[in-house]
Order: C-alpha cells, then sequence, then structure tokens
C-alpha cells in the first residue's frame, strides 16, 4: 500500500496540512501513526479526490448528542419534541442498516465535539485521567463500559469548556497534531450533565456513557477500536428497540 505523507496528501487534495489531519481523525482520509506521524494512504486520496467529499452530513451537535442519549436510555437535553423524533428515526435507520451502524455512526457524529491533540510526559497520563475536570472516554473507558480494548500510552478525555486551560496549565498540556498521546474533546457546556450522568462513588474516575465511548474508539479507525465500538452498538442497539420512554 502506497503511503503518503501529510504535506503530500495536501498537495493532492489542494488543501492544507490541517485540513488533511482533521480528515484522518473524521475517517475521511485512511492513514496511520508511524513513529508519531500520519502516513495517509494513497488510494483513499486519490478516492476522495475523484470522488469529492461524501454526502452525508454530520448531525448538529444538538442531534449528535440526542443520538447518543437516545441510545445510552437517557432523555436528550435541550431538544424539543420534532428534534427527539428526528433523533429517533436516526436509530431506526441504524437498525434497518445493522451492518453499516458503525460506519453511518461515526459519520453522523463527527462534529459533537472540538477535538485536540496533545502532548505530555506519559508520566502524568495517570494523574490527567484522574482528574477531577476530565470524563474518561474512548480507549479510556473503553474496559469499564465492556468494550473489549486497551490502549496503553495515551489517554482519550473529555473536559468541559470552562476547565480546558486550567487542564492544560496545570498538566503542561502542548498541542500537538503529529505526535500528541493525549485525545481531549470539548462538549458543548450543555452536554456536560449527559457526559457526567453516570454515577460514582467519591474519589472514583468518571467515564463517559457507553454509547460516546462507542463513537469514540469508531473515530480510532483501528481494526480492534471498530470491532469493540460494533459490540457495544450492537448492545446499545438491541436494548434500544426494547419498550422505554424517551
Amino acid at each position: 500500500m502506497e503511503l503518503l505523507s501529510v504535506k503530500q496528501a495536501a498537495a493532492l487534495l489542494g488543501v492544507d496540512d490541517s485540513r488533511v489531519r482533521q480528515l484522518l481523525h473524521d475517517g475521511k482520509l485512511q492513514g496511520q501513526r508511524v513513529g508519531g506521524r500520519w502516513l495517509v494512504s494513497g488510494d483513499s486520496v486519490r478516492d476522495r479526490k475523484d470522488r469529492g467529499p461524501r454526502s452525508r452530513r454530520p448531525l448538529s451537535v444538538r442531534n449528535a448528542w440526542g443520538v447518543l442519549a437516545v441510545l445510552d436510555g437517557n432523555r436528550p437535553v435541550g431538544l424539543s419534541d420534532a428534534e427527539r423524533s428526528r433523533v429517533k428515526m436516526r436509530l431506526r435507520n441504524l437498525l434497518v442498516h445493522e451492518r453499516s451502524a458503525p460506519a453511518l455512526l461515526q459519520e453522523l457524529l463527527a462534529a459533537r465535539a472540538e477535538l485536540r491533540s496533545y502532548r505530555v510526559h506519559s508520566g502524568m497520563l495517570p494523574a490527567l485521567i484522574a482528574a477531577q475536570e476530565v470524563v474518561r472516554g474512548g480507549a479510556s473507558a473503553a474496559a469499564q463500559v465492556g468494550a473489549d480494548y486497551v490502549a496503553l500510552g495515551r489517554a482519550e478525555i473529555y473536559v468541559h469548556p470552562e476547565k480546558v486551560d486550567k487542564l492544560e496549565a496545570e498538566f503542561g498540556l502542548v498541542r500537538d497534531e503529529e505526535r500528541g498521546n493525549v485525545l481531549l474533546r470539548v462538549p458543548p457546556a450543555e452536554m456536560w450533565s449527559f457526559l457526567t450522568s453516570r454515577p460514582v462513588t467519591a474519589g472514583q474516575v468518571r467515564d463517559a456513557p457507553a454509547s460516546v465511548v462507542a463513537a469514540d474508539l469508531l473515530d480510532l479507525h483501528e481494526g480492534r477500536a471498530d470491532t469493540a465500538a460494533a459490540g457495544l452498538l450492537e448492545v446499545l442497539l438491541a436494548r434500544y428497540v426494547q419498550p422505554r420512554r424517551v
């Protein structure tokens, strides 16, 4: 398989380097990290150039979190009755297209949070993940919500938008899109109550709901992560079809 640097891929697509990295994060280009740097699949670059961007648009931020809330058995935050009906329609569509549900979900939820990549000393990762301001997501919470996935040496976390600056200063987080070992997602402030809805005891680390963890794993575009996310989604969708009030 031909692999291109980010700069080579950007030149072929006529975009800047940051756009290529965002496409990689969103799964709209295929690639892999080697030595802390992205290498991009030449085939995926040429395919995107030939076909143009995919036509399916991500859901709005509120509707994306609405899908995640309903999928996890919660009432969506701040949605009207009409919006809740559309959210449930999206989930019915996932059930109809069960085989492609993970790919559809990743695409629909791509805009749910601001994504930032940071680098921090590996010795600081345990303290960072356990920080009071943090909710573990993705690979960092997978095992805790029943997903068969473990990734050592990196952290995936959610942080309230008002706490990001404090966390950066406290742990010396440095923005690094190429060699980052911390993937930080900043959700809308109004969704924080859903992210922290799982009960915990004093001093316990807080994990994101299973639906959120599944979406995070899909964003990694790794074989093991995709399999783990598909397993979580199968359970969540099966539970969704059981009668419940939403």
